[in-house]
């Protein structure tokens, strides 16, 4: 009887470490998984589709919305009756959708109702840094852009273009 408590207690104390390491894994594949299809900017950097390559923005269809920057900081999410638009390379995008992100309190709120490219290619999310100005950029920072460009495209799509002040 001796040898059968025995047994019994080891297999408990084995269990419980390999039940504490499937708790673990499970809980890092949820977060994992939330942040792929969440928006979230930063959680990792999007694979361009291969087939359209470097340049894959210019494939892309664009919704005949016009604005010049300063009417794109009116759509900043502090007026909840208009959608939330941000800009990369001239292409302006509803990201409406992730407001949770892009809108007031959000993490990426700096972004909204404004052009963004720079802070995408060097991957910072200051007002300072939310502009056109590529200046300076590395070819690996404007691969990170157009990866972005082509998750924009994809989980957005192109709403209209900047347009030059009138």
């Amino acid at each position: 009887m001796s040898a059968s408590l025995g047994s019994e207690a080891s297999t408990s104390q084995l269990r419980e470490p390999v039940l504490i390491a499937l708790l673990v894994c499970l809980v890092f594949y949820a977060v994992t998984k939330y942040f792929q299809t969440s928006g979230c900017p930063f959680a990792k950097a999007p694979k361009a589709a291969k087939k359209q390559g470097s340049m894959a923005s210019t494939a892309t269809t664009v919704g005949s919305l016009r604005l010049t920057l300063a009417e794109l900081a009116q759509y900043d999410g502090q007026d909840a009756s208009k959608p939330l638009y941000i800009s990369v390379r001239g292409k302006i995008y509803d990201v409406t959708a992730g407001k949770t992100f892009y809108g007031p309190g959000g993490p990426y709120a700096v972004f909204a109702g404004k052009e963004c490219a720079r802070a995408l290619a060097f991957m910072k999310v200051t007002p300072e840094d939310c502009n056109d100005d590529l200046a300076g950029a590395t070819a690996a920072q404007l691969k990170t852009l157009a990866d972005w460009e082509a998750k924009f495209d994809q989980k957005y799509g192109a709403a209209g273009l900047l347009v030059a002040q009138q």
